[in-house]
């Protein structure tokens, strides 16, 4: 990665590099958490914290791609 530094915002927001997020498949995961792994003196350590579909997918092919969407969904139109 060419830049891999970051800035500190005054509400101690950073943002994470193009590259970074590709890398790590968050360049359209608007709303993925992350988990701090760790933290030493001069370091943190992010990771991705799972989804529900994350979740559903370990079971296979028992349920579709995009699970969590189609509940929510299901959920909405329940409440209109």
């Amino acid at each position: 990665m060419k830049n891999n530094s970051l800035a500190l915002s005054s509400k101690y927001q950073i943002v994470i590099p193009k590259a970074a997020r590709q890398k790590m498949g968050l360049d359209k995961a608007i709303g993925q958490r992350l988990r701090v792994k760790s933290v030493t003196e001069n370091e943190i350590v992010f990771s991705k914290e799972p989804s529900i579909d994350d979740f559903l997918g370990a079971f296979g092919d028992t349920f579709p791609k995009n699970t969590a969407a189609k509940i929510r969904k299901m959920r909405d139109e329940e409440w209109d």
